[in-house]
């Protein structure tokens, strides 16, 4: 009876194991409509090898480094979709870095925000008084607070759009102290 008893466990087991060994249990998952990566492009310069050797953060950022940030779009649907905008606020800290925006599609209008998102325009304008009167000027890419793609044409199911652009951590303002601290900040993951 005991036999019996542990064959059949030993049955049961060999069942509810069977398919988590034929990779049946785990479904592939579907994709996401909007996947965000950054990437800190000198994360494998001298500094940060130096701070990955002494157990910190290989992908903290220190004045000068450059981030690079990928927006993939998926039509997760099954019928074509139009009118898609992708929006990316700068993070905290961070500079735009002039014409660095971009897509893989050229059906795509670029535009940014130096209000915190609120318009956006392919060359946002900022007021001066020069000499006495209210001017007109561009921007300058550092007063941007936000990227934004449109994609004008239509995007097929399964299909995807990626959007770019690149920022940097300003430089220090004052003359420091021989060895540089790397903000807390981090690229790791998305945001």
């Amino acid at each position: 009876m005991t036999r019996v008893r542990l064959a059949l466990v030993a049955l049961a087991c060999l069942l509810l194991a069977a398919p988590f060994a034929l990779g049946l249990a785990q479904q592939p998952q579907p994709p996401k409509a909007l996947v965000i990566t950054a990437q800190n492009l000198m994360a494998d310069d001298a500094r940060h090898r130096a701070l990955a050797e002494k157990g910190g953060d290989p992908n903290a950022l220190f004045p000068g480094d450059v981030v690079h940030y990928r927006l993939v779009f998926t039509n997760v649907t099954t019928v074509p979709v139009r009118n898609i905008e992708l929006k990316d606020p700068l993070p905290g800290g961070l500079r735009y870095v002039g014409g660095s925006a971009g897509s893989d599609r050229e059906d795509v209008a670029i535009d940014y925000s130096i209000d915190g998102g609120a318009t956006y325009a392919a060359q946002p304008m900022i007021e001066e008084v020069v000499a006495g009167e209210r001017v007109q000027k561009p921007a300058p890419p550092e007063r941007y607070t936000h990227v934004r793609w449109r994609v004008r044409g239509w995007v097929e199911p399964g299909a995807q759009v990626s959007a770019e652009f690149r920022a940097t951590m300003p430089e220090r303002r004052k003359p420091d102290t021989s060895e540089e601290a790397p903000t807390p900040a981090s690229t790791r993951g998305t945001h």
